[in-house]
């Protein structure tokens, strides 16, 4: 074989390798595979089920990591420091688009990143500072609301409740969810006939001093939407099984974890409709306004009412999208 030949089969099979890399990159990092940043507060049923939504519908739209999706995905393990964090992190890497799932998240990513951003399941957008209109949209920032059924819950308690007077309501005041929460219950509960008992909680740790303390005085407790108290509802369940207080919630999650019933959203189902929104961003749609959920479901937990004291009437138990039978842990 002539030393020109030679060379020329190994420029070649160095073309060719080089083509193989460059054809492996593209299906990884090229310009047609979209970086999709999601980013969750912490681990909890509800966050849990809107991730789940998001990313199992983004899958079935055809959004596959490694072929034509890059997917960063983050969890802020509740801590406040580690969103802003997070939210600089993502904003240094410039994804195609960034999803934050929850208020805290959102708050701190529109703040940090310039690029297009769908949230999801954000109680009130506006108060929370991510968006200024519902109805028109905003050119980079769109998303999803859990806005929760406040009357059909405050009804359900009554319904169950005919005689209660006294309603302990556990929040968060620090949070923008439970800031639009508590306006809402305000305005409900007189004209239900409930005299509203408020306890403020700043940590997980407080859930359970603060409902020990409203529990003795009231006849039903109530723990708000935000995630601080969500977190700490096994501190409101412990009281409201030692005091034998009914306790309610406004989740799904809160019911499977010792809550007696809730009017919820589907958080999966807002986690479908956050994929969606994600698609239509990506495919150059803008000023798209936020979509709310489409109903409350009914969700039962026998085993709490029975802990609590109490049975649900059987006209509700027909109604349940689903009964738990027994506490999560």
């Amino acid at each position: 074989m002539s030393k020109q030949r030679k060379w020329g089969y190994v420029l070649g099979a160095i073309t060719v390798c080089g083509l193989i890399f460059f054809v492996f990159k593209s299906n990884i990092t090229g310009s047609s595979v979209k970086v999709i940043a999601v980013v969750n507060l912490q681990k909890h049923p509800i966050l849990d089920a809107v991730e789940d939504g998001l990313m199992q519908e983004l899958k079935r739209m055809g959004y596959i990591e490694g072929e034509n999706s890059h997917f960063v995905m983050r969890n802020a393990n509740g801590d406040q420091q580690r969103v802003a964090t997070i939210a600089n992190e993502i904003a240094a890497q410039n994804p195609d688009i960034a999803v934050a799932i929850s208020t805290p998240v959102a708050q701190s990513i529109v703040k940090s990143y310039r690029g297009l951003v769908v949230f999801g399941a954000l109680t009130d957008p506006i108060s929370a500072g991510v968006i200024t209109s519902l109805s028109v949209g905003d050119l980079r920032v769109t998303g999803t609301s859990d806005a929760l059924p406040y009357s059909e819950q405050m009804a359900l308690i009554r319904k169950i409740h005919p005689n209660a007077k006294r309603l302990g309501l556990l929040y968060n005041p620090g949070e923008a969810a439970s800031q639009h929460a508590i306006k809402e219950i305000r305005k409900v509960a007189p004209e239900l006939q409930f005299e509203l008992v408020e306890g403020a909680v700043s940590s997980t740790n407080d859930v359970y001093p603060v409902a020990q303390n409203i529990g003795s005085r009231v006849d039903v407790l109530l723990i708000s939407t935000d995630n601080t108290v969500a977190a700490g509802i096994a501190g409101a369940v412990k009281v409201a099984v030692e005091k034998k207080v009914p306790l309610y919630a406004f989740d799904s999650g809160s019911v499977e974890k010792g809550a007696i019933a809730a009017v919820s959203p589907g958080y999966y189902d807002i986690g479908v409709e956050t994929a969606r929104l994600v698609d239509r961003v990506l495919r150059g749609e803008r000023n798209i306004p936020t979509v709310f959920p489409k109903g409350g479901e009914i969700y039962l937990n026998t085993k709490a009412a029975e802990l609590m004291g109490m049975k649900i009437p059987a006209d509700i138990t027909s109604k349940a999208k689903k009964i738990f039978r027994d506490l999560s842990q």
